[in-house]
């Protein structure tokens, strides 16, 4: 249960215009990066909006399939964000955000750990605000069709060869360009990674465990209420299957070994929330939350399957740590994916979507070029692909994907904070390496905080 001092934080840190997770004070306003783009678009391009019920009273809430950008600006002005404070759309360093200056720092420092910046990583910082807001600028520039994604040129993607083929479920072949090749090697490694699961965790006839598909590596017949002793002794494997999916992307040779770790330590920590949250749409929502090795807890409260008392751990501690966590994923991730009916390659999207935008703040600034490029990557293949299937309002779907960024990024927050007390209060016994990778961060600022000292 969440104490009312904690709900209380947490609102506090919520944009006020839509709820999401705020990302600091953008415009003298405290809101998230979407909305904050939002308004300098509307403010930039002197946009008008009519109210699409005609009674200027809309709910906005990022939640929603399609928010009324008319209630949604005059919500922005309420809340006392300034129209003067606007910039034009590529702002020089002496004209960078508020956001970015020493200032703004200091005022949003409740939102994010950041250390003090020199010169260049002032520029670096201006330039990856410059990137979120291009990449969120069309969640909600949707209401009347029209599609203004920015194509950026990426030339470094890797290929492959080979089309993914499936014993099971038969993939179409079709002939992609050259932005599509992510998007075919992200779909390659999802299969690769389902059929290890396979292997792994699955009691069936061998012929039934081989094969690389679409489909989920579990049926209904597979998966069992969750041991938590189990799941502990599988954890190395869960790491090493991601580590693998992050090493199959060939710029990962270029980052240096800080920069790896810094890398798989987000990859973890992400690919730990997203991986259960799609198998368990595929098989279990919404009685059952199935966990990475086809183990699950009940989301039902008449039911204690996976709930009840073991050796290492009591069935009232594992209610205590993990139904938070639970509840808000059920209420706050897997309703809006299970909303758009999300496939199998927005979800592999997604997720390096996800990956990729959540460590660049944690590698050397130098190497953060190449992050941003395989972002810029993901996202034109994945833009490509909804034109070559004729999805209709692309911009929109993709604007909706990207949205979901915001909720994965703040639960990921409540899990690393969930997993310090469990170390803290030696409440159970969990694996010491993934102790390590969550507790990356204050060990790579301890880190940097020392050199830094020693270089002075």
């Amino acid at each position: 249960m969440v104490s009312p001092s904690k709900e209380k934080e947490q609102a506090g840190s919520r944009c006020l215009i839509c709820s999401a997770q705020a990302t600091g004070f953008h415009f003298e306003a405290q809101s998230c990066s979407a909305c904050a783009a939002f308004f300098r678009r509307t403010v930039a391009l002197n946009k008008s909006f009519t109210c699409i019920t005609a009674r200027d009273d809309c709910q906005v809430h990022y939640t929603m399939h399609q928010i009324c950008r008319s209630c949604r600006f005059k919500k922005c002005l309420k809340i006392g964000m300034k129209q003067s404070g606007v910039q034009p759309k590529r702002p020089t360093l002496e004209q960078g955000r508020a956001f970015f200056t020493k200032s703004g720092l200091k005022r949003n420092k409740k939102f994010a750990n950041i250390a003090p910046m020199n010169e260049d990583e002032l520029r670096q910082a201006s330039k990856q605000q410059n990137l979120e807001e291009e990449l969120e600028i069309d969640v909600v520039a949707n209401g009347d069709g029209e599609s203004e994604m920015k194509r950026r040129k990426f030339s470094d993607i890797p290929s492959s060869s080979q089309t993914p083929t499936s014993c099971n479920t038969p993939i179409p072949r079709v002939e992609l360009t050259a932005s599509q090749d992510v998007l075919r090697w992200l779909v390659k490694e999802e299969m690769k990674l389902g059929e290890r699961r396979r292997i792994m965790f699955c009691e069936r006839p061998v012929e039934k465990l081989l094969g690389q598909n679409y489909n989920c590596p579990y049926t209904k017949e597979d998966i069992k209420p969750l041991s938590f002793r189990a799941f502990r002794k599988s954890i190395r494997t869960h790491i090493l299957l991601i580590y693998e999916w992050l090493q199959a992307w060939p710029d990962y040779q270029e980052l240096d070994n800080n920069d790896k770790v810094s890398f798989l330590r987000k990859c973890v920590l992400f690919h730990t929330i997203l991986d259960p949250v799609y198998i368990s749409i595929q098989i279990g929502y919404p009685d059952k939350f199935v966990m990475q090795n086809g183990g699950y807890v009940s989301c039902l409260e008449n039911c204690d399957d996976g709930w009840e008392d073991e050796k290492e751990i009591t069935g009232r501690t594992k209610r205590l740590i993990y139904q938070p966590l639970l509840k808000r994923i059920m209420e706050e991730i897997i309703p809006p994916m299970i909303e758009l009916n999300l496939s199998f390659e927005e979800f592999v999207a997604l997720k390096a979507l996800v990956s990729w935008q959540g460590a660049i703040p944690n590698v050397s600034v130098s190497k953060r070029d190449i992050m941003r490029k395989q972002l810029d990557a993901i996202t034109i293949s994945l833009h490509d692909h909804y034109m070559q299937i004729g999805k209709i309002e692309v911009a929109e779907r993709l604007g909706s994907i990207i949205l979901l960024l915001s909720n994965i990024f703040s639960t990921g927050l409540d899990f690393v904070v969930s997993h310090r007390q469990i170390e803290f209060f030696d409440l159970w016994n969990l694996d010491s390496l993934l102790l390590q990778l969550l507790n990356l961060d204050t060990i790579l600022e301890d880190n940097e905080q020392k050199q830094n000292k020693d270089e002075e």
